[in-house]
């Protein structure tokens, strides 16, 4: 099928030379494929489990993009190997936007520091469409615990040197780098218990089994407010609002103490641009609007708004962050 003139002269005219035949009919039927898109599905695969904050997320950009977009979009839980099966999933998908990517700044960025050996290429085998969400992490006790702050809990564990106990996800998460940061800091010696939840860990706390852990805010917060587990100090430079009488880190002597994990969506490499630039746009629209933000406070979640060239730029500067404080804590996985 020929080309339309307007549409033949407009691209030789942009593109200062002449395309004709088969590289023609590309350039027109991805034009085409650009202007109809979407016209099926969308998957959307999330390195999460089902009913963690990584699967909500998901779940409530999903249901305003398909109004958006007026095609569904399918949230397929792929969990499992710190991130990793979700994350190789996705890059193994066909690139025609017809899949997306929910992974997280450990999988995608830390991952790469810790792991000998990655499954993939964060940077060559993805597109990055937008970043969506940050996730603040919280230091707590047990309400029932004699430490009152972070430098009770320092005076213990510098005491009784590998005795103090602290919960996390294991080497390399988000937890685990939180207080190996305090620990290099203070020079103290602390235990590590991996846990494969918050659940478990709040129980051993509360049990007396657990002295402490770095967990997110949405999953503490509740048993803050319940007074069952005592709030800190928050990992993120600003204090929160749920917690507003709970000093920073930085506060507290720490300076540039920041390890909130956020969220961002990627498709496969090759996905026409185009396509990602209208992702981008769609996720931008969806995270500003007051559904959307109602639910992500509820989560104690701050939506993302970084798209394109910005969220590009701004994973290049995660990535020489997160390489500097992995290598300067010596966190590894074989």
């Amino acid at each position: 099928m020929t080309a339309p003139r307007s549409i033949r002269t407009s691209t030789l005219s942009r593109l200062g030379f002449a395309v004709t035949g088969p590289a023609l009919a590309l350039l027109v039927a991805a034009a085409a494929s650009a202007q109809t898109y979407p016209t099926r599905a969308i998957r959307f695969i999330t390195v999460a489990a089902p009913g963690t904050v990584g699967d909500i997320i998901p779940r409530v950009l999903a249901q305003e993009l398909a109004t958006r977009l007026g095609q569904p979009v399918v949230v397929e839980n792929r969990p499992g190997g710190s991130g990793m099966v979700g994350a190789t999933a996705g890059a193994h998908s066909t690139p025609d936007g017809y899949n997306m990517l929910l992974s997280t700044s450990g999988t995608m960025i830390v991952n790469t520091f810790v792991y000998s050996k990655m499954p993939f290429d964060s940077l060559k085998d993805f597109e990055p469409v937008a970043h969506v969400a940050t996730v603040p992490l919280v230091l707590v006790v047990s309400s029932a615990s004699t430490v009152k702050s972070v430098k009770d809990l320092v005076a213990m564990a510098r005491s009784s040197p590998g005795a103090v106990s602290y919960g996390s996800l294991g080497n390399g998460s988000t937890h685990n780098i939180s207080m190996s940061i305090v620990k290099k800091a203070e020079g103290i010696d602390m235990v590590q218990v991996p846990y494969k939840g918050s659940p478990a860990a709040f129980q051993d706390m509360m049990a007396g089994r657990l002295a402490t852990t770095f967990d997110f805010v949405g999953f503490s917060l509740p048993h803050i407010k319940s007074g069952k587990l005592r709030a800190l100090a928050v990992g993120v430079p600003r204090r929160l609002g749920a917690l507003p009488d709970v000093p920073t880190m930085q506060e507290l002597g720490y300076p540039g103490f920041d390890t909130a994990m956020w969220y961002a969506v990627y498709t496969p490499a090759g996905t026409p641009r185009d396509i990602v630039r209208r992702l981008g746009e769609e996720f931008r629209a969806v995270l500003g609007t007051p559904s959307v933000r109602e639910k992500f406070a509820a989560l104690t979640v701050e939506p993302g708004n970084l798209i394109g060239e910005q969220f590009t730029a701004f994973q290049a500067a995660q990535f020489t962050r997160w390489g500097n404080i992995v290598k300067s804590l010596d966190i590894r996985v074989e």
